[in-house]
């Protein structure tokens, strides 16, 4: 398992994680209300109100805003602290990991 981060490489890290924990937010938010609305058409054969595509789009839109603040974040860390950079990247891949791991293998 890689390195998780320690108090000094979390103080490092600390926007660019705040960053891709807000980007994580927004693509969940955006693919939750996208799945409803596809069960809802699948269900009951209910295209989206023009409501529900602004607010779609909306929320499509923060998740773009909050992935160009990952970006951003990201590499201001990298050319400032390309080890505090590394060890970032390694714990999100930690993460996703351990995450994956108990998405396709759940305890119950």
């Amino acid at each position: 398992m890689a390195e998780l981060l320690d108090k000094s490489a979390r103080e490092s890290v600390a926007d660019a994680l705040l960053a891709y924990n807000a980007m994580e937010t927004t693509k969940r938010r955006h693919f939750d209300y996208l799945n409803l609305l596809e069960a809802k058409r699948k269900k009951f054969n209910l295209s989206p109100t023009q409501e529900e595509q602004d607010l779609l789009a909306s929320l499509l839109a923060d998740h773009d805003q909050t992935v160009k603040k990952f970006k951003t974040q990201t590499q201001s860390l990298l050319l400032a602290q390309p080890d505090a950079h590394r060890s970032l990247f390694s714990y999100i891949s930690t993460l996703n990991e351990a995450l994956s791991a108990i998405e396709h293998n759940p305890l119950h």
